[in-house]
């Protein structure tokens, strides 16, 4: 709704609206907000159930710039005959809507409290002139009430005070005559738990709880302002955990870490790189500013757990791909702050004692958990929990401070030893026609080198699928230094995750058990297919010369593979490559130091592949590629060309792109994990430019967030306006980004390399190889299945074509999500000559 500003009073309305609410209120002893009147105009509702002297629920509507209230003793039903007794009281501020908690014994409402519904409201009518007529209809769109209501105010009886209104639910589909909501939902949508779960320990009066959490008296609690935004704590890895007392040990979780900043009633969540993520884990941030205190920084782990009560990321991944945010948990391990008292000094073991006191009563379905730990017996402990099947341990001395960084006194412990290992070949069973053995191998300067034979942990139905899978990879052409006669070597494209006791001297697993294959689960949520662009008579014409040949080492692809590959995917890659200047990349003879980048027109190009003139500088004009047909296409794979690289605009309007690209490159000591939180990060603010951004990977180590954008700004005014937008990303996390280049800028950080943006400057295209180990590619992905993947090594020449035809192309509407660049506030002039951005030609070559 537009901000109109305040509201003209009401009839019966005080002067000062918030007056009463905080007459009767004592700030020091209550968490509920003082507030204060809004400006602007909201349509939020909340219904609070209530246990004070009586239980009941409270209505409360935002109009006026605060919250118009009405305490229902017998709460809402959905059954249009039922009327209940409304009592119209004081007006709350807005702030009350998230309110959550239990009121201290002794003050106005003393008792517990939940958000048992909340949502957005809209009125029938003019909402003034039907409040003051007494007859007010307005709809509900909440968790649980939706649909039409009715509020009727009853005619006063003598010496009443109060002014009591009828509220009734509305004849239409939300209606359910039968139904009982308050039995049925009584739990509450912000935190899930039940009232009863508010309740103070046993024999304490209310408001004790806050009053034994005393931070200041604990050994090292410093008071200050402490740490504004600490680095996190980060474990070393362990062979084994230790022993004796002075150690806590706690379950490894599988989730994304996270740091709680609670400050008077609001609460940010940040992730390990420094990202505010708050918006994306839905109710949790109400959750922990519900906490009793004014004021903490908690440290943790946002997870989703199975039906066995274990993390998995696969599930975290999944909820916050759908939005399914009331699914989410905050395991809080450590306590850096409280109340105004720097903790980071305490002993961990008493932070955790604090810590428990603190969220001591959020019942066992709370939305924030505590990380229990064990103390002592970590060698136990780690056995049981191996035998669960968990990740694994993180031990930490007790009597240690909080350090940020990684830290010995931090230790974590992979629950068995496992790893990744590259199905290499595989031997065939003695006693019947079956798989016997997988033959494992790992990249060593762009060979495989062989690493021993796995072969138990499979059932039947595993061996035989493995088998259906690894007989079409068979290739008698490829070598396995090292194993046995009787492996067959395969196309090496599968990933099997190995657990084993150790290694040999030369590097072979020792009892090792097949745990699954890691594979890219790339989820079929994606548009349907592109019509066909490769006919069967373009295929038809595909021939290359020395197919066998192999690419980056003896176990590398074939040259057929590739035109195999780029025959599979062409009516996925063409639309992003069709009439684009274009610029490839050549490995003629295989070999990694032979790879040349071919931009200009060269002698004998292929049908269908075409070049135009440009002038590339004050007196330069050079000619360019351009792909006009999929003939031409396939016939490079001839001319040993493996990747492709595109400008961000067309031939026919070369001087106006409507592609940008924000290539996310992380330094050195960045997880791939963190480069997806960044891109998620990044696509967000993106969103709220009104620019929609889409992901693929690069085939490398980073991330490209494009944008489709209208052809409004020419080059010069493109590459400044998002040299603009990086570096006001860049700010929201400097910790995280940076857009200074040179690796010793990046350390611990990922560049936001905008210089793509600049004319003659390239992409590495959608879909196409990048020229290393295995051919990995360039693929596009909905943002749900960038979150997916485990490794973006996975989607390669192998296994990107099935995927793609399973799900469709991510990327297939996106020219229909153009949005407007804005323009930038200042144009660099040092980059322009003549008038024009004229950068020096660079190979654009991605990580």
């Amino acid at each position: 709704m537009p901000n109109r500003g305040p509201r003209p009073t009401l009839p019966g309305m005080a002067k000062q609206p918030l007056e009463d609410y905080r007459a009767k209120r004592d700030f020091q002893r209550t968490d509920e907000p003082s507030g204060h009147l809004a400006g602007a105009d909201g349509n939020r509702f909340v219904v609070h159930k209530h246990h004070a002297s009586h239980e009941h629920y409270d209505l409360r509507l935002e109009l006026g710039g605060v919250l118009k209230s009405w305490a229902v003793p017998k709460g809402p039903s959905l059954d249009p005959r039922e009327k209940r007794l409304a009592v119209e009281t004081e007006d709350h501020p807005v702030e009350y809507i998230d309110f959550e908690g239990v009121i201290p014994a002794g003050e106005y409402g003393g008792g517990q409290m939940i958000v048992w519904d909340t949502g957005t409201w809209a009125p029938m009518g003019d909402p003034e002139a039907d409040l003051a007529k007494g007859a007010f209809k307005f709809r509900l769109a909440g968790k649980k009430l939706t649909g039409g209501w009715m509020l009727a105010r009853l005619k006063p009886r003598p010496g009443e005070k109060k002014t009591n209104w009828l509220l009734f639910k509305e004849r239409d589909p939300s209606a359910e005559p039968d139904g009982d909501i308050l039995t049925e939902r009584p739990e509450s949508v912000k935190s899930g738990r039940r009232i009863e779960e508010l309740a103070p320990p046993a024999r304490e009066p209310a408001g004790a709880a806050r009053k034994r959490l005393q931070p200041g008296r604990l050994p090292g609690a410093v008071k200050g302002t402490g740490p504004v935004a600490p680095a996190p704590q980060l474990a070393t890895a362990a062979p084994a955990p230790p022993g004796g007392e002075d150690w806590l040990h706690e379950i490894k979780l599988d989730g994304y870490r996270t740091l709680a900043f609670l400050d008077a009633g609001s609460a940010r969540l940040v992730t390990r790189s420094g990202l505010d993520w708050t918006h994306r884990y839905g109710d949790l941030g109400a959750a922990i500013a519900a906490l009793p205190c004014r004021e903490a920084i908690l440290d943790g782990e946002i997870v989703v757990q199975d039906g066995a009560g274990i993390s998995r990321f696969t599930l975290l991944q999944e909820a916050l791909s759908r939005g399914a945010k009331t699914e989410l948990v905050y395991f809080a391990f450590d306590l850096l702050r409280l109340d105004g008292w720097d903790l980071t000094a305490v002993p961990l073991d008493r932070r955790k004692a604090l810590l428990a006191q603190l969220l001591d009563g959020g019942g066992a379905r709370s939305a924030i958990q505590l990380s229990e730990h064990v103390r002592g017996g970590g060698p136990a402990f780690y056995e049981s929990v191996s035998q669960m099947g968990l990740e694994g341990v993180v031990s930490k001395r007790a009597s240690a401070p909080y350090q940020s960084g990684r830290s010995k006194s931090w230790l974590k412990v992979k629950a068995k030893l496992s790893g990744d290992f590259v199905i290499a070949g595989y031997t065939l069973s003695e006693k019947a026609d079956g798989l016997g053995a997988l033959a494992l191998g790992e990249w060593v300067e762009g060979d495989l080198a062989y690493r021993g034979k796995v072969g138990t942990g499979f059932d039947a139905k595993t061996l035989a699928d493995l088998l259906a899978r690894l007989r079409p990879l068979e290739d008698p052409g490829l070598s396995l230094p090292g194993a046995p006669r009787d492996v067959r070597p395969v196309r090496p494209v599968l990933t099997a995750r190995i657990q084993y006791s150790n290694l040999t001297s030369d590097g072979s697993v020792r009892h090792g058990v097949f745990v699954g294959l890691r594979e890219a689960a790339v989820s079929a949520d994606a548009p349907a297919p592109r019509a066909r662009l490769v006919t069967e008579a373009d295929l038809a014409a595909v021939w290359v010369t020395n197919p066998t040949r192999r690419l980056f080492g003896r176990s590398g692809p074939t040259k057929l593979d590739v035109a195999v590959y780029y025959a599979a995917i062409g009516d996925f890659l063409l639309p992003h490559v069709f009439g684009r200047p274009v610029s490839l990349v050549r490995c003629p003879t295989g070999k990694p130091e032979d790879c040349f980048f071919q931009r200009h027109a060269f002698v004998g190009m292929p049908e269908g592949v075409e070049s135009f003139e440009t002038r590339v500088s004050d007196e330069t004009d050079r000619r360019y590629l351009t792909i006009a047909t999929a003939r031409g296409y396939l016939a490079l794979a001839q001319f040993g060309v493996v990747e492709f690289h595109a400008w961000g605009a067309e031939v026919a309007d070369l001087e106006h792109p409507d592609r940008v690209v924000f290539d996310l490159d992380p330094g050195e000591g960045i997880a791939w994990r963190e480069v997806v939180e960044a891109a998620v990060h990044v696509r967000d603010e993106l969103g709220r430019l009104g620019l929609t951004g889409f992901a693929k990977t690069t085939g490398g180590k980073g991330v490209h967030v494009v944008v489709p954008v209208t052809r409004r700004l020419d080059w010069k005014s493109v590459h400044a306006a998002t040299g603009e937008i990086a570096t006001a990303i860049a700010a929201t996390a400097p910790d995280t980004f940076t857009t200074t280049m040179g690796a010793s800028n990046r350390k611990r950080r990922i560049f936001i390399d905008f210089h793509r943006n600049a004319r003659s400057a390239t992409a590495v295209a959608p879909y196409s190889l990048r020229a290393r180990n295995n051919l990995p590619a360039s693929a596009p992905l909905s943002w749900g299945n960038l979150e997916a993947i485990d490794d973006p090594a996975d989607l390669n020449y192998s296994s990107l074509p099935a995927l793609v035809a399973a799900s469709g192309d991510a990327w297939a509407t996106i020219a229909d999500h153009a949005g407007e660049l804005p323009a930038p506030q200042r144009v660099d002039a040092g980059t322009t000559r003549g008038g024009r951005a004229w950068p020096r030609e660079r190979a654009g070559r991605d990580t």
